[in-house]
């Protein structure tokens, strides 16, 4: 830095940029006009020597420096956040645990995974999104914690820990009309039979196409969805059978569906991906040590 003092406004007008995603956002944000934001924004990279910001076609896009500062912003101010809120209350505040939900994930899985956190001292915030933009906000220290259906890639230059939290056999479902007539033989029966399945991108999707080849078996692939709540749906529509992990179907299923039996030799994986920190989230410790508690 150019200055051996860091003027904390204008990094608090980089941090409210950063989550707005963009100066006139920001502005209407702080009731300011863009032109003082902009302003603000040049004084600190002068201070900085470096660029912050680039222009992207009409998306403004954090630099590497950008990028390196970020998480640092996010401590200072969201600590000061959470001293406003304590001297405004009388109570404890609630500290936020921000989770990324990979949409891949059974929503019941992703409860159940989730409900060793629960904890009158923490507030669950939950998002739902594609693994690789929940990796970005990870790296970015926006999330506490992913879940996903995969480890964290090798080679990333995110630096990021995988911790499996589950694994759970794979279950064939479908409406009892349609289950009756592939009882028999299964599961050889699902030669032919109408199926559907997760897309293509999914970690399932990917064991399910291996498992069938393994063994000379070619469902005929009615449906593909990345949503496994409307796969579902469609099940019980009656079009046809569809996996399931045997996780997301512990509470009672539906009337009109059926198992037909579990895939033998075929799991469900999932996993807590983090980045580390000197001092973890309490509810991620919480998590991870619950995991290790039952595996104990």
């Amino acid at each position: 830095m150019n200055d051996s003092t860091l003027n904390y406004r204008h990094l608090y007008y980089f941090w409210i940029v950063t989550r707005e995603g963009s100066i006139s956002a920001a502005a209407r944000k702080l009731e300011m006009t863009p032109q003082t934001i902009s302003s603000q924004l040049a004084k600190l990279e002068e201070q900085a020597g470096k660029s912050l910001f680039k222009q992207v076609g009409r998306q403004l896009e954090l630099t590497d420096a950008g990028r390196a500062i970020l998480p640092f912003a996010d401590q200072i101010f969201m600590l000061g956040e959470q001293m406003q809120q304590l001297l405004a209350s009388d109570a404890t505040p609630r500290q936020r645990f921000n989770v990324g939900v990979a949409d891949a994930l059974p929503k019941t899985v992703a409860q159940q995974l989730l409900a060793s956190t629960h904890s009158a001292q923490s507030r669950l915030m939950c998002i739902e999104g594609s693994p690789d933009e929940l990796m970005a906000k990870l790296a970015l220290h926006q999330l506490d914690l992913v879940l996903a259906d995969r480890p964290a890639a090798h080679g990333s230059h995110l630096r990021l820990e995988s911790h499996a939290l589950a694994q759970c056999p794979v279950m064939i479902l479908g409406h009892a009309t349609l289950t009756a007539q592939y009882l028999a033989d299964f599961p050889a029966s699902l030669h032919g039979a109408p199926m559907l399945l997760p897309t293509r991108n999914t970690a399932l999707r990917i064991q399910l196409d291996l498992w069938f080849a393994e063994r000379n078996i070619a469902p005929d692939v009615v449906g593909e969805f990345a949503d496994s709540a409307l796969m579902k749906a469609f099940a019980i529509s009656g079009i046809g059978l569809y996996p399931s992990p045997m996780m997301a179907n512990r509470q009672i299923l539906p009337s009109e569906l059926q198992s037909l039996g579990h895939l033998a030799g075929l799991y469900a994986d999932y996993y807590a991906i983090y980045a580390p920190k000197k001092i973890n989230h309490p509810m991620l410790d919480l998590l991870l040590g619950s995991v290790a508690d039952q595996s104990a």
